[in-house]
């Protein structure tokens, strides 16, 4: 009876086991949760206000004048400000069914100019991408925090991904020919200019403190295609071995 039970209790404790391998290789390789994609990538025509440090504050917005450029980009998905594009973006482009290049419902809007906004469509929307990197790498953001003691610097910044934009008649600046009604944030920023405060008396176009790792000078959140901006950038010789 007891060779029995062993000859029996045997197969039962490897399907348990084998059970148990199989979810734990599940679990380690499928996100138990299905969450939308934090970026996608577009390609195309887009606003770019990364080079934008006079943006001039009207109430709860800030207008900046910013690059027309037609290069592969990125849009942050929960700062698209088309209602109905936005929805349908973070369903269709998730953890689970990624979306790739140029793949979401807002590439098509922004290439269409079907992104609206508060009734209107836009032709031009800000997104980020990475003309000019190389040189911002160099003059190195500097960290903008409004609570630190004796902080003299902007109270305010703008966040213009997402933003839409309109084509200006005339511009003063004729690389800088698109005006983006961004929005203002009073929170930790990054100085994109090597200091905290705006040119001529406007506020810049930036990012969050906490989005910038200072010690190795390099983004913290993982954007797509840095590591090779990085490597674009950086000097050409060998590294230490």
């Amino acid at each position: 009876m007891k060779r029995i039970e062993r000859a029996v209790l045997k197969p039962l404790a490897f399907l348990a086991m084998a059970g148990f391998i199989c979810a734990d290789a599940y679990a380690q390789n499928v996100p138990q949760r299905n969450e939308p994609q934090a970026f996608v990538v577009c390609t195309g025509w887009h606003a770019l206000c990364t080079a934008s440090p006079d943006c001039i504050m009207n109430g709860d917005k800030a207008y900046c004048d910013c690059m027309r450029v037609n290069e592969p980009h990125i849009v942050e998905t929960s700062n698209i400000q088309d209602v109905a594009v936005k929805h349908l973006t973070l369903a269709q482009c998730t953890t689970r069914h990624r979306c790739d290049t140029d793949e979401a419902p807002v590439c098509k809007a922004i290439r269409d100019g079907l992104y609206e906004v508060d009734n209107v469509r836009y032709d031009w929307v800000s997104t980020f991408s990475y003309r000019g990197w190389c040189d911002i790498l160099k003059v190195k953001p500097v960290g903008c925090d409004q609570s630190v003691p004796g902080y003299s610097g902007d109270l305010n910044w703008a966040v213009c991904d997402g933003a839409p934009c309109t084509e200006i008649q005339g511009p003063s600046d004729p690389q800088r020919p698109l005006s983006c009604r961004c929005q203002v944030e009073d929170t930790a920023f990054l100085g994109t200019t090597g200091s905290c405060t705006g040119n001529n008396g406007g506020i810049m176009s930036s990012s969050p403190i906490g989005s910038w790792d200072f010690e190795n000078n390099q983004y913290r959140i993982p954007l797509p295609g840095y590591q090779y901006v990085q490597g674009a950038c950086a000097p050409l010789k060998s590294d230490a071995y």
